[in-house]
């Protein structure tokens, strides 16, 4: 029997594939559906790449430890590429450079300075982590990509996710290298005999840097989907642990981990074992820690399977050392005591530790929408939001990503879904359907939204809220300021009375705008500004976005020094007046609706409040 699991490990890795995708279906009644097999392919397929790579350099009788590192600085370069507005060629190549030239790196330690490859990689292991932490400064890179990159990650071609396309290439080409080109034979005869390669006639330290670029190059292909995938560079969080899973996929797909022999294709299947092993603990909710236990027993049982296989199998084993004083113990019982101490030993944490077992699966999108949402790529994160909302309805980030999506909506001038998801939210911890703790949150971002909309009434409310349950806030403070100014600014607007610190003077006489207009119209509004003796400053002229969802601004004259959206609003700067000026803005209806013009100023980050506030029906 053993001899058999023996020659499954060495040979028959797809009988195992099949046995696991079998039991997996068993336990697991989610795991055959199409959005779980995708998951599993694309995960797979992440790590396969990798192994591909890694299984070349085993096979020489090396190993890279820096595979995990070079995912990580690759995605890094290309987000910062990005973010830059580097053309896209150079979004692509330059990353790739940069991870071959990690590959030269390990392969001119290990072939021409004689370093041993774990020493070699374990060392480029972290300066690549470290620089892409540095290049970085320590902070994920966010950035809003183009569909055709996404496409990477999410795309299909006759239904096979883009990743496993990918992945499966990687295998064919490195199967045709490694099978009918003398490269192949080359890295073969490297790993099972050095010396008698380089007798030969193999040019081993020309060979062996090769491996290394290899793999370096695969694992930054690998960087590229991940990124794709996830959005974002991680230099601190991706590719962590990668290697050892690249290293179980190859030992389980039965290559040697001495050198010398191997298979492409055992490494393809060990990629999958290891997505599908994955993916099971995932849906069966144990926790990250465990799974990295149970990879590590992988690896572990496997190497000693091949070690077995090496040696001559069982009977190659010197049983009479598995002495105890009261004389042989057989081999059966050692096994059945390991087990029964694992077992205790595992027990034991279950009952004091349940939460190393367990794993809320909404943690990883909501984690992905929240760091869109504050890095205010605001439109990716609504739909992240809903999809954990729509996945994982029971789970306490579904409550999260309700208030993610109001914040999101809110960030993005929203202010329409904002105020009916806050709204809603509020609803439901009256109704005692959400907890009590959620209100604060609610209620703060609430009012911070009804002030950058400009809805007083509405803030009036909300604001009465915050008092009641929480009136020694700061939130409520700082609401309790803004619902002053607005009282302030409606008095000044009634008595014709001026906030001292104004930089100009703009009368409610001094605004010229219809009431009505039809879409398609081109109109005109006049704002007649005069400057305040002794307060003349630069400033900006100030107006609610909501307002410039029906219009398209044609021109304004003069033309602002500059115009930039902030605190919900549109500032357009002009320098510090002399004279009076009359701006004219020409605006084009497009949308029907009725908005409110509600026109302040904008002082070195303080905003006055005028109190004027017109309003504009647009007809079809």
């Amino acid at each position: 029997m053993m001899q058999n699991v023996i020659s499954f490990v060495s040979r028959g890795n797809f009988v195992i594939l099949a046995i696991l995708v079998v039991v997996a279906g068993i336990v697991s009644p989610h795991f055959w559906t199409a959005e779980n097999i995708f998951n599993v392919v694309r995960a797979a397929s992440l790590i396969g790449i990798v192994a591909i790579g890694m299984n070349v350099v085993i096979i020489g009788g090396g190993i890279d430890l820096s595979v995990g590192s070079v995912v990580a600085l690759t995605g890094a370069v290309a987000a910062s590429l990005w973010v830059s507005d580097a053309h896209f060629l150079l979004f692509i190549a330059i990353p790739l450079v940069v991870a071959a030239s990690v590959g030269f790196a390990n392969g001119a330690l290990v072939s021409w300075l004689g370093l041993q490859p774990f020493v070699a990689t374990l060392v480029l292991m972290s300066v690549a982590r470290g620089a892409g932490l540095v290049f970085t400064g320590g902070q994920p890179i966010y950035a809003d990509y183009p569909d055709f990159f996404l496409f990477l990650s999410r795309g299909t071609l006759l239904g096979v996710p883009i990743p496993t396309v990918v992945f499966v290439t990687a295998a064919f080409v490195t199967w045709y290298l490694m099978r009918w080109r003398v490269f192949g034979r080359e890295v073969t005869a490297i790993g099972a005999n050095e010396t008698a390669a380089r007798l030969s006639g193999v040019k081993v330290s020309w060979v062996k840097m090769k491996t290394y670029l290899y793999c370096a190059l695969l694992a930054g292909i690998s960087g590229l989907v991940l990124t794709s995938r996830m959005e974002s560079g991680e230099p601190g969080q991706a590719g962590i642990f990668w290697e050892l899973d690249a290293i179980a996929a190859v030992v389980i797909g039965g290559t040697s981990i001495r050198g010398g022999s191997g298979s492409i294709w055992g490494a393809f299947v060990g990629a999958l074992i290891i997505g599908i092993v994955g993916n099971l603990f995932n849906l069966l909710g144990v926790g990250p820690a465990w799974q990295q236990v149970a990879k590590g027993a992988i690896i572990l049982i496997a190497v000693i399977l091949q070690a077995i296989s090496d040696r001559g199998g069982l009977r190659s084993l010197s049983w009479p050392t598995l002495r105890w004083d009261y004389g042989p113990l057989p081999m059966i019982k050692v096994i059945g005591g390991v087990a029964a101490l694992l077992v205790a030993i595992n027990l034991a944490l279950w009952s004091t530790t349940p939460s190393l077992f367990q794993i809320d699966l909404a943690k990883a999108p909501y984690t992905r929408a929240n760091n869109l949402e504050l890095t205010r790529v605001y439109h990716r994160a609504i739909p992240l939001y809903q999809e954990v909302i729509d996945r994982f309805p029971e789970s306490g980030y579904a409550i999260l990503s309700r208030i993610g999506i109001a914040n999101s909506a809110r960030g993005g001038a929203n202010f329409e879904l904002a105020s009916e998801t806050y709204a809603a939210l509020l609803a439901d911890i009256e109704s005692g359907t959400i907890g009590e703790e959620y209100r604060y949150e609610v209620l703060r971002n609430y009012a911070l939204m009804l002030q950058e909309s400009g809805d007083g009434a509405a803030f009036g409310i909300v604001f009465s809220q915050l008092e009641e349950h929480f009136p020694d806030d700061e939130a409520t403070r700082e609401a309790r300021r803004h619902l002053e100014q607005l009282q302030a600014a409606a008095a000044a607007g009634e008595d014709a009375e001026l906030p001292e610190n104004a930089p100009v003077i703009i009368g409610s006489n001094g605004i010229s705008m219809p009431q009505s207009v039809q879409v398609g119209d081109r109109f005109e509004i006049t704002i007649l500004m005069e400057p305040n003796e002794g307060h003349a400053a630069t400033f900006s002229l100030m107006t609610a976005l909501p307002f410039w969802r029906g219009f398209n601004l044609v021109r304004a004259e003069p033309n602002p020094r500059s115009v930039a959206e902030f605190w919900g609003r549109r500032a357009w700067s002009f320098a510090a007046l002399t004279e009076p000026t009359t701006v004219t803005a020409t605006l084009e209806a497009r949308r029907p609706g009725t908005y409110e013009f509600d026109l302040d100023v904008e002082l070195s980050f303080d905003v006055i409040e005028y109190g004027i506030v017109r309003q504009i029906t647009v007809q079809e």
